[in-house]
């Protein structure tokens, strides 16, 4: 009995020792493991919010008669030289002319009291005294709306000048987006000083009547492996991350596309999703 008991503790005692050195192994296994996140492949999109001044090629149409009949109401297509407003005492006159020449608009020989459109472009009656504004004035310029003006005509594109603390994000030349209604496509004029001015060829309808505006603007948008700035490495040969290759650590070249906060984002060539990227 008592040999057999003997050899019941031994055995005991082996298996609670290989216990504990399995736990041992254990944790010291995990204590020398490397942290690891697991490579994802993400869509990123760099945009500034910016404030400004929307500046326009704009020429004040000026009517005495403070009861003048407008022949364009705001956003119509005005020719150069076609009518704009009709004194009340021509009125009559200018109706039955249209009568009678199916819709033609007289000439300036015919009716001198009429008021024409200086030039072609598109009809506003908004007014804020500010047409006169140069580009660079636009942001500052005092108000000043002369006596009798009914309107204005505007013609091309349209400018955004706006101060912002991120005008370093910018380069001239460089193609951005702005949000209207639809997206807006609009080129760097200038960045610097804390300035940016935009310069829009499209979308002048979206802002006709429009002075001050934010806009969202979308320099980029890309998409690649997102990979924590903490991972990152550098030495003569590049950038790189280390990733685990059958529980190793090995290295792993990245291209860097964009910067984000915490985060940037790198090319999926050598570096690909599902990944073990070491953190530490």
């Amino acid at each position: 009995m008592k040999k057999g008991a003997s050899y019941l503790r031994y055995a005991a005692c082996a298996v609670f020792i290989a216990a504990a050195a399995w736990t041992l192994a254990f944790f010291v296994t995990r204590e020398q493991s490397p942290k690891t996140v697991t490579a994802e492949r993400a869509d990123v999109t760099l945009s500034v919010l910016a404030e400004g001044a929307v500046w326009r090629d704009e020429t004040i149409v000026v009517c005495d008669d403070e009861n003048a009949y407008l022949a364009h109401k705001t956003g119509d297509t005005v020719s150069g030289g076609g009518v704009v407003a009709v004194p009340e005492d021509m009125q009559d006159a200018y109706f039955e002319h249209l009568a009678l020449s199916g819709g033609a608009p007289p000439d300036k020989i015919e009716m001198p009291s009429l008021t024409y459109a200086p030039q072609s472009g598109i009809f506003s009656t908004f007014v804020d005294g500010l047409e006169g504004a140069s580009r660079e004035e636009i942001s500052s310029a005092e108000p000043f709306i002369p006596r009798g003006a009914v309107g204005k005509i505007v013609s091309g594109g349209w400018y955004f000048i706006a101060d912002t603390p991120e005008y370093g994000k910018f380069r001239t030349g460089q193609s951005v987006y702005l949000s209207l209604p639809d997206e807006c496509a609009a080129t760097v004029v200038s960045a610097g000083d804390g300035r940016i001015v935009l310069r829009c060829r499209a979308c002048l309808e979206d802002v006709l009547n429009t002075r001050r505006a934010a806009f969202k603007i979308t320099l980029s948008e890309a998409q690649g492996i997102k990979i924590p700035e903490k991972a990152l490495h550098h030495d003569e040969d590049g950038t790189f991350v280390y990733v685990l290759r059958a529980g190793i650590p090995e290295r792993c070249g990245v291209e860097i596309i964009q910067t984000c906060e915490g985060y940037c984002l790198a090319r999926e060539n050598e570096i690909h999703e599902n990944m073990q990227i070491v953190l530490d």
